[in-house]
């Protein structure tokens, strides 16, 4: 045996023994399974397919862990890609996983039987035919296909009654008689592809439907999705007969739903050149691990609920566990290259994620450029929430990529970071940190408060002067009439989204805006600190001197939406806590939402500052200005955080004296403790993948030097009441250390007598805010009161 070939069993051989001594037993797999079903909504297909098959959720622990994204350069097994001589295997590789995990087992691609005209017409410039198309067993496979086709002196549009025919017909045609057309496959693009001179495709059928395919293939599990990106072979195959069509430059497209299949049939389907990928939300380009409960978009959960057909019944499996997933969004681009992909979406797009999708477009970028196609790789993003789009925009990338122009596409980044950029043109100092332990992470003493501020200061970065905007026309939002978040109005000033506006005005339980609370609560706007818009919101009719206890609730990771989110139908955190009593602040973070431009040039121009330290900064602005508030009880400003949200609520708590107690919600896991090796990412997370908070990157594989940590800041904010809620499935969090730093910091509560301040609560969970857990926290606050 060669040796290389004597390596590699080895090393598959080791993975297994490994995978024996940690899988999970069948009865921990039934138990997650039965933990699925007391506390994930119920879906009656999910619960039929898995009564009928008997299936389990797979073994996760034997799942290879990615919290980023999955490396397309490495093999499942381990083994590293050797680019491009094994990316014919690791391609096959990751088309196996997908149809395993997300999609289903499709049959393999059969061959047309016939084609029988349908309809026939000719317009002004242009023609259009219609057939159907049969195939599969006894041909009882059919769809129907529409092609328009600019017209020409020299050839027709005469429907064959046969591929053959078609063939041969195509056969008789010469270069200099018949004209050849691009083509692009999808709906509603006939006029301005005419326009420009390519021909317009389309067929029938939906990925919300299941055809008779299902029967005539019954070996295969194909879902909905699967199928329509299938059949999508089947036109290429008709439009191949078609002696006007240049098979060189076929395309296709599709938007939201219709987006993710047109993704899926360009990774199935060689002979598509270009997929131009609109706004598909989570299974196409945008990946799971980074929208869902965790990025306040819909994710696996949302999706195989609302839309069971779509995807295989075994992706709900992953549910909170998409860690294990073997497979995501930017292995799904990968397949397409070295061909043409745009992936298209709005800034403030509900149904998208931009730091999402440009993390899924540098992940494969990667292997476009191994590949020797980097160009080949776009983005499209445009203003607007989802149904933005540009159709002639799309057909200029396409025009280049099909060498119809000689322009230069470029990819406008709005988060373009990079830590290594920024530490050579910080150059931080670390012989300045504040003095530290060195011992372990529990049982060292604990610094003084004052320490540990130091700390966090200095891993925050120095604050830039503040200076009070006074009257003028720098000090004043805009003239004329000043919308709300509740009352809209026409305001000629707005230059940005009113996102929140939008989301209430939609009305759908989609984003939690539920009834009854949504009618009981008035709100204002109101503008604090560096030129930041929030709202205020609490009960009607709330008297002006009312002194009604505030709540700053502090978003997630939600980019599109900052403090608002989607395909969440539990009640809105900012409903629950007016409905608790309380008035409610409520602004998008910096780099979030209606701020999302600010994060692009933040270390430009404050390079020693930090992201997270503008959002403290933010948050004690904000406690200012509720302080201003007649109606709100200065003595009484809680915050309340869920995620992100969570660690700037802690930060900001051990800084600012003035909070009256915090809600942390799967807000942190200990630093010195969270290694990359743990599975989470490690404290990487905070500096490489995102711009939080790069001092920390410094300490990456030294993890022990942290200057604080997260016991250290709990202590710092003792007696002041302090609720830690840590879910027992978090991806992010390593749970047992969660609980060891509230030990940990109890103990400085009880030397003030206050131990019973200091909550600590574990629900059987993953990372998602439900009706209950918020339901707990709020209560255990309106007794801090």
């Amino acid at each position: 045996m060669p040796a290389l070939a004597l390596r590699r069993l080895l090393f598959v051989a080791t993975l297994s023994v490994v995978a024996a001594a940690t899988a999970m037993t069948p009865e921990e797999r039934r138990a997650h399974l039965d933990w699925m079903r007391q506390n994930l909504p119920a879906v009656p297909a999910w619960d039929e397919w898995q009564q009928k098959t008997g299936g389990l959720p797979p073994d996760f622990d034997a799942l290879p862990r990615a919290n980023f994204l999955p490396d397309p350069f490495r093999f499942a097994d381990g083994r590293t890609v050797t680019m491009p001589a094994d990316w014919t295997a690791r391609r096959a590789e990751i088309r196996a996983l997908y149809e395993r995990h997300i999609i289903g087992r499709l049959p393999p691609r059969p061959k047309i039987a016939r084609v029988v005209p349908v309809e026939e017409n000719k317009g002004e410039g242009y023609g259009t035919r219609t057939v159907r198309l049969e195939f599969g067993p006894d041909g009882k496979g059919t769809i129907q296909v529409t092609v328009t086709i600019p017209s020409q002196v020299d050839g027709d549009l005469r429907a064959p009654s046969s591929v053959a025919n078609s063939q041969a017909d195509g056969a008789r045609r010469s270069p200099s008689t018949t004209r050849q057309y691009p083509v692009l496959i999808g709906t509603g693009w006939t006029a301005p592809l005419i326009r420009r001179g390519y021909a317009s495709c389309s067929y029938s059928g939906s990925v919300d439907q299941r055809s008779n395919l299902r029967e005539l293939y019954p070996d295969f599990d194909f879902s909905t999705m699967a199928e329509r990106a299938w059949i999508a072979q089947l036109v290429v195959d008709y439009l191949h007969t078609i002696p006007e069509i240049d098979r060189a430059r076929i395309a296709i497209t599709g938007y939201s739903r219709e987006g993710k299949m047109a993704t899926i049939a360009a990774a199935l389907d060689d002979r598509i050149a270009a997929v131009i990928a609109g706004s598909t939300g989570v299974g196409g380009v945008l990946p799971w691990r980074l929208s869902g409960e965790h990025g306040g978009g819909e994710g696996v959960e949302s999706t195989t609920r609302m839309f069971p057909l779509w995807f295989a019944p075994q992706l709900r499996f992953f549910a909170g566990r998409e860690d294990r997933l073997p497979v995501d969004a930017n292995l799904l681009v990968a397949l397409i290259a070295p061909r043409a992909c745009l992936m298209e979406y709005g800034l403030n797009d509900e149904v998208s994620n931009v730091w999402a999708n440009e993390q899924c477009y540098h992940s494969a970028l990667k292997v476009f450029d191994a590949l020797g196609q980097p160009g080949r790789l776009g983005l499209m993003r445009l203003p607007g929430f989802h149904g933005a789009n540009d159709q002639e925009l799309c057909l200029d990338w396409l025009d280049i990529q099909f060498g119809r122009s000689a322009r230069t596409w470029k990819n406008d980044l709005l988060f373009p970071w990079s830590f290594d950029t920024w530490r050579q043109r910080g150059a931080v100092n670390l012989t300045a940190l504040p003095p530290q332990p060195k011992h372990g992470q529990v049982d060292r003493a604990t610094p003084a408060p004052d320490e540990t501020r130091r700390a966090i200061q200095w891993m925050l970065g120095p604050t830039p002067p503040k200076v009070a905007v006074g009257p003028g026309r720098g000090g004043f939002p805009g003239r004329g009439p000043s919308a709300t978040a509740t009352k809209p109005v026409a305001n000629p000033g707005q230059l940005a989204p009113d996102v929140a506006g939008w989301v209430i005005a939609r009305s759908s339980q989609e984003f939690g805006w539920l009834a009854p609370e949504k009618d009981q609560l008035d709100s204002k706007r109101i503008r604090f600190g560096s030129g930041i818009t929030g709202d205020l919101y609490f009960p009607k009719g709330t008297p002006e001197n009312a002194k009604l206890p505030a709540a700053i609730w502090l978003h997630g990771y939600s980019y599109p939406l900052g403090y608002m989110w989607v395909y969440r139908r539990d009640l809105h955190p900012i409903l629950a806590l007016m409905k608790a009593g309380y008035a409610v602040l409520a602004f998008d973070q910096c780099g979030f939402g209606a701020r999302m431009s600010e994060i692009g040039p933040f270390y430009d121009r404050y390079p020693q500052w930090s992201q997270l330290g503008r959002m403290v900064d933010d948050t004690r602005a904000a406690i200012d200005a509720v302080e201003k508030e007649t109606m709100i009880d200065a003595q009484r400003v809680h915050l309340f955080g869920y995620t992100l949200g969570g660690t700037v609520a802690l930060h900001t708590a051990a800084l600012d004296p003035r909070v009256k107690s915090v809600v942390s919600i799967a807000g942190f896991t200990p630093m010195r403790t969270d290694t990359r090796e743990r599975g989470t990412g490690g404290i990487a997370r905070y500096s490489h993948e995102r711009p939080l908070l790069p001092r920390l990157g410094l300490f990456v594989g030294r993890e022990q030097e942290i200057p604080y940590d997260y016991d250290e800041l709990l202590a710092a904010i003792a007696p002041r009441p302090v609720l830690i809620v840590q879910p027992s499935m978090d991806r992010d969090a390593h749970p047992a250390d969660v609980r060891a730093a509230v030990e940990s910091a109890r103990k400085v509560y009880a030397q003030q007598n206050a131990a019973d301040r200091l909550g600590l609560q574990e629900p059987n969970d993953y990372q998602r805010l439900t009706n209950a857990t918020q339901s707990a926290a709020i209560e255990w606050m309106k007794g801090q009161r």
